[in-house]
């Protein structure tokens, strides 16, 4: 049973003969009334702080959970974010590695056709050149036989290329040479 401070006033006291001052004992009881009314009061202005606080408490706490679910969603999109990063970091190696060794195989390719180009142009260099002077001996053999067959003319010889016979077969020979008609044309420059 709960007591309350209108439970101390109302109180009944038995009497006795030999009891204690009735103004004093009732006044006492006010007295222990109005304090126990004082401690309900605070007792009710605590119990309503206490439940407010606890409103305040269970809103913080939603706050804090709500605040947690952020950070780790955050911290999900972060981790995500970084992995997505380093798959596109590697991509983009990748890609520029195939690049580049495409780039490498071009180059070398190109560099092997060039090579190849440039053989093939030192081999018609060489040809040309051995032509050319094969052409020029053949050219002086026979401005020599021509030289010598005016010569002859001029001291009375005979009406021919040359004194004899082998200088006429030299002429003929220069004159028939095949190289002469592999010569390519004279190159632009």
């Amino acid at each position: 049973m709960r007591i309350t401070p209108l439970d101390i006033r109302k109180q009944p006291f038995r009497k006795t003969m030999m009891g204690f001052d009735k103004d004093e004992v009732n006044s006492f009881l006010e007295m222990v009334a109005n304090e126990f009314e004082q401690t309900i009061r605070q007792n009710d202005e605590l119990a309503t702080k206490v439940k407010t606080l606890e409103a305040r408490i269970e809103e913080y706490e939603k706050i804090e959970r709500t605040l947690n679910e952020t950070l780790l969603t955050a911290q999900r999109a972060t981790d995500e974010a970084r992995l997505n990063a380093q798959k596109e970091a590697e991509l983009i190696l990748k890609d520029a590695q195939i690049r580049a060794d495409k780039y490498e195989d071009q180059s070398r390719m190109r560099v092997n056709q060039l090579e190849s180009e440039l053989h093939s142009l030192k081999t018609q260099r060489d040809s040309f050149l051995a032509r050319f002077k094969s052409m020029l001996r053949d050219q002086l053999a026979l401005l020599e036989v021509i030289s010598g067959s005016l010569k002859d003319k001029e001291n009375g010889g005979s009406g021919g290329y040359g004194k004899d016979s082998g200088d006429e077969a030299r002429v003929d020979s220069v004159m028939e040479d095949e190289t002469m008609d592999e010569v390519p044309p004279e190159p632009v420059v």
